[in-house]
């Protein structure tokens, strides 16, 4: 390793023998930052707080989920526990480490929530985004590098978002309903282009090490591999859900001006009805469709979720407003 990665693995090392009971505390923040969060956050935000900051995070998250899978692959670089033994791996993740995807969503995202507010809101979110960040470090699934270059990558990409946002929504909502539908196709193709982009700077293998150190430090289940880096299946995945929302959430606006704003009993019901929803496509789906690596396999994983991602922005407050919700 280079002397950057070997300092690297020296703070990780130096932290877990110093504070071992961060490891619940910095597992928690970490979850905060998982695909299996935003799955129950997204919605709660979209049905019950703000549907138009829901769809705004919903966007977002879906262009830093595009740009983490690009450089991750571009830059084809290890994660901690995969090279030393002197860490304790206390979590897994098959991707690639550089930048941290955790600590680029957890500025673009909470950086989006906390610019749409003010004061201690503001103050919380750049908490958050910190605790995440080093949450990753604590538990060996990335470097301090790793991190710090998703923090800049994330904030970048906020920045961006923040100056164009108001340019580009003027003008795809001067375009008709099916063409704004046809455009958030093709975005979703784009973002799954941008992603394979990076697998042009790939080298044919990865050092054979990598995943045997990896193994010996979390035993990956049966008949499962320690590592996946090349996977795309959650670039697909979040392409769908990206095009399922922002078509649910045009053609719902199209129709209504749903207010998510109501008693606090009528949020709740929705919330509750609506992940059903979610779980019976999200995971009802996965349990019947293939999983491999397949185009039809990635073919039917992209309409999988763009299935949630429209139950999300338009199926569920369909619902809601039939019921009076």
């Amino acid at each position: 390793m280079n002397p950057i990665l070997d300092w690297g693995i020296n703070l990780i090392a130096g932290l877990q023998a110093s504070a071992p009971w961060l490891r619940g505390p910095m597992t928690f923040f970490s979850f905060l930052g998982n695909e299996e969060f935003f799955i129950l956050f997204l919605p709660l935000l979209y049905w019950c707080v703000d549907a138009r900051l829901g769809l705004r995070v919903g966007i977002i998250l879906s262009a830093s989920g595009s740009l983490s899978t690009f450089f991750k692959l571009a830059f084809h670089t290890p994660r901690p526990y995969w090279v030393s033994t002197q860490v304790q791996a206390m979590s897994s993740e098959p991707s690639y480490g550089l930048p941290s995807g955790h600590a680029q969503h957890a500025a673009s995202i909470w950086g989006t929530v906390g610019a749409a507010g003010q004061g201690w809101l503001r103050w919380a979110m750049a908490a958050l985004i910190f605790l995440i960040g080093f949450s990753r470090i604590m538990l060996a699934v990335h470097f301090p590098t790793d991190v710090l270059l998703g923090w800049l990558i994330g904030a970048l990409l906020l920045w961006a978002f923040l100056r164009w946002e108001a340019p580009v929504l003027a003008w795809f909502n001067r375009r008709t309903l099916g063409r704004k539908i046809g455009l958030a196709f093709a975005a979703s193709i784009l973002l799954i282009a941008i992603a394979l982009a990076g697998s042009a700077f790939l080298p044919p293998t990865d050092p054979p090490e990598w995943e045997a150190t990896a193994a010996r430090a979390y035993p990956p289940a049966p008949g499962e591999l320690a590592i996946n880096p090349r996977d795309m299946g959650g670039t697909v995945g979040i392409a769908g859900v990206f095009f399922g929302l922002v078509a649910g959430a045009t053609l719902l606006f199209h129709q209504t001006d749903f207010d998510a704003k109501s008693e606090w009993w009528k949020r709740l019901l929705r919330y509750v009805l609506g992940a059903v929803g979610v779980g019976i496509i999200w995971m009802g789906l996965r349990m019947v469709l293939p999983r491999d690596a397949s185009l039809v396999s990635q073919v039917l994983r992209y309409l999988r979720y763009a299935l949630a991602g429209f139950w999300m922005g338009y199926g569920a407050p369909w619902v809601f407003i039939k019921l009076r919700l």
